[in-house]
């Protein structure tokens, strides 16, 4: 007789949102100004409000709703935003090599 053991699920909300964006990251949508729609696991989605700097978020979940505590959909739109960033990031730095590159900044772009 096999025994085979099943992985756990994750137990913790930051490990449930980081599950949630690497199974639906590319469902969640920016709405506008730290807003994000983040899909539910059994179907529809949350509103989740990030606040600018960081300090405060919000989640029209049950979770949320109940114990005011970051949730999973709260860790998959921050999780979303910030490599929606780094994206942009590095492109604007790519489009700042290349057009550097055409002009006499080449040293100047080496050493970025």
């Amino acid at each position: 007789m096999t025994n085979r053991s099943v992985p756990a699920p994750p137990q913790t909300r930051e490990l449930r949102g980081l599950k949630l964006y690497r199974e639906h990251g590319d469902e969640i949508k920016h709405i506008g100004h730290g807003r994000y729609e983040v899909p539910g696991c059994s179907g529809g989605s949350y509103r989740v409000d990030l606040d600018i700097s960081g300090d405060e978020e919000s989640c029209g979940c049950p979770d949320y709703q109940r114990h005011k505590q970051p949730c999973k959909h709260v860790y998959a739109a921050t999780i979303y935003r910030s490599k929606s960033r780094a994206k942009a990031r590095r492109a604007q730095a790519e489009r700042t090599k290349a057009r550097a590159s055409r002009g006499n900044l080449a040293p100047l772009v080496a050493a970025l």
